[in-house]
């Protein structure tokens, strides 16, 4: 299954295994919605967790390549900065922090089918795909309580 990367609008990645990109997004969901965020499939993924004494799980590394490709993907104006060797000035280096948090946009969606689901992703903040999905399984509920057809020409 591949494993994507998700760049969030306020600097947070998220890393999932999914099926695809729509997948990936609806998954992530548990944490935050990434909706409309940039997404990019990873080459190679390679992780080393520890346990602490309090036994939390922490990530301790990143392979290199996952770490170069998440990089070049999400945070290019440190990555830049890093080639520029400057990395070191603290200064700038929060510049660019600040600069990449604030860099991503959301691109535009799909919304959801109904009024009724256009509320719900307001007071929820769903992913569109998700109410749009549950949209057409209530749909198709009600057709097949009213004994409709599923062909069209049939339905008349």
């Amino acid at each position: 299954m591949p494993v994507f990367a998700v760049r969030g609008m306020d600097g947070q990645v998220g890393i999932v295994a999914a099926r695809n990109k729509v997948d990936a997004v609806e998954r992530l969901d548990e944490f935050a919605n990434f909706e409309g965020c940039p997404i990019r499939e990873l080459p190679d993924v390679m992780l080393l967790l520890d346990v602490d004494d309090d036994g939390e799980m922490a990530l301790r590394h990143l392979g290199e390549e996952m770490e170069g490709s998440i990089r070049r993907f999400a945070y290019p104006l440190l990555e830049r900065l890093a080639r520029s060797g400057q990395f070191e000035d603290q200064e700038l280096t929060r510049k660019a922090v600040r600069a990449e948090r604030e860099r991503v946009r959301r691109k535009g969606t799909a919304q959801p089918l109904t009024g009724r689901g256009r509320e719900i992703k307001q007071q929820t903040d769903l992913p569109s795909s998700l109410i749009r999905k549950y949209e057409q399984q209530v749909t198709r509920a009600m057709l097949r309580r009213q004994n409709v057809p599923s062909d069209p020409r049939k339905r008349h």
